[in-house]
């Protein structure tokens, strides 16, 4: 039987939410192969172990090299944004993790990343979830290219008696 808290959590979940108490967990690809390579020979420089057990479930699961936190991510980017600030560096909308997420996907989508690997990538369950990238995309792309939706009159008469001809 499922408390009733927690089945009304359930039915009141909003869009990209976990429902109440329950953590959610990202994955944050590592594109930088410099990087990459660097934490392998930490690792293996340290004998960090590659697996550990987790204390309340009991499973093996991988090992973390440090804890990240929504907090620590948070306050990395808080500094971050104050350097700017300190340089003069403004910026046009909060910079917080998720900004970081969306912006993260929307250059993938322009780089041409496939959408179900950008599905895979973000970690999302349904491919709607995905696709509402693709509707800004459309409206950007279709900014850039000017799109009219109107011509003058007299273009639109000409047009139609020459097709007609």
């Amino acid at each position: 039987m499922i408390p009733q808290k927690t089945a009304q959590a359930l039915l009141v979940r909003t869009a990209g939410r976990m429902p109440a108490g329950q953590q959610t967990h990202r994955l944050v690809p590592l594109s930088d192969s410099w990087y990459v390579s660097q934490l392998q020979t930490i690792v293996a420089t340290l004998k960090i172990p590659m697996e550990r057990r987790n204390k309340r479930t009991g499973r093996t699961e991988k090992a973390r090299i440090w804890e990240v936190t929504d907090r620590t991510v948070s306050t990395w980017i808080g500094e971050a944004v104050a350097a700017a600030a300190a340089d003069g560096v403004t910026f046009s909308a909060p910079v917080t993790p998720h900004t970081f997420r969306h912006s993260y996907t929307m250059h993938m989508l322009y780089a041409g990343i496939p959408l179900k690997v950008l599905q895979s990538l973000m970690g999302h369950k349904s491919i709607s979830s995905t696709e509402v990238y693709t509707k800004v995309f459309a409206l950007d792309v279709a900014a850039r290219h000017r799109v009219q939706f109107s011509m003058p009159e007299s273009d639109a008469v000409t047009m139609l008696k020459n097709r007609h001809a």
